[in-house]
């Protein structure tokens, strides 16, 4: 299923200089997740009543490209961020996901850039199974903090920060993209169809959406992506 062949190249994003790898054509035939995409049962994801986490819906892969996927993207992460063979890797998560939340709907928590969590060894994994019409996704730094990665000493202040700016503004109903008072755009991978993005959990990123074409929640017009969240029993 891996394009063995595909292009492999590594971003170093803002003053931190946090590395992001950016692979294109990473699997042979990327149609046949689409295909299986169009009659997967998707389902809200979790919190997205409390409007908080992904703003859209989310459906299992078929469990042999799932694994096959993960396969892949291990052993890219051990190489590009030299994680030991050592290194234990714990049940991976995987999901096909589309973004449809309406803008006026959006939480507040779910219109700034985000972390996944503070541990360093935890990885995401985008395959864009979308074309460049669908943007991208964007890197940030904090600009009252400084950070653009959360270490789990840096968690709990920088959350105080956020709920403390949240509560003392005006909140835009709209996804984020572009730099404002409180956030700095340090880096950008645009999508492109097949291509896979790898960063830590910790990095300060958010979905920059150029058209609501990207909130169809048909999978061949929407923002369809596979992703994959990966986390190794080691702190590096």
């Amino acid at each position: 299923m891996i394009n063995h062949n595909s292009r492999v190249q590594a971003a170093f994003f803002g003053e931190e200089k946090n590395k992001v790898i950016i692979v294109d054509d990473f699997i042979k035939d990327p149609s046949l997740l689409v295909d299986y995409a169009v009659n997967a049962d998707f389902l809200a994801s979790p919190m997205l009543r409390q409007r908080k986490g992904y703003p859209g819906v989310k459906a299992s892969m078929p469990k042999p490209d799932a694994d096959a996927l993960t396969k892949g993207v291990e052993g890219l992460i051990r190489t590009e961020f030299s994680i030991p063979d050592t290194a234990q890797l714990n049940p991976p998560s995987s999901s096909f996901c589309l973004m449809t939340v309406p803008e006026m709907q959006l939480g507040p928590y779910q219109t700034i850039p985000h972390f996944d969590t503070s541990r360093q060894s935890f990885f995401a994994a985008l395959l864009f199974l979308c074309g460049e019409e669908h943007g991208g996704t964007g890197f940030y730094r904090h600009n009252s903090t400084g950070h653009e990665s959360i270490s789990p000493d840096q968690s709990d202040s920088y959350l105080d920060s956020c709920f403390y700016e949240l509560n003392n503004k005006k909140i835009r109903k709209r996804y984020f993209s572009e730099s404002d008072e409180y956030y700095t755009k340090v880096g950008f991978v645009p999508a492109a169809y097949n291509r896979l993005i790898v960063y830590r959990g910790c990095l300060l990123h958010s979905a920059n959406l150029t058209s609501l074409i990207s909130l169809n929640p048909d999978p061949r017009v929407g923002r369809l992506t596979a992703n994959i969240f990966l986390n190794f029993d080691l702190e590096v």
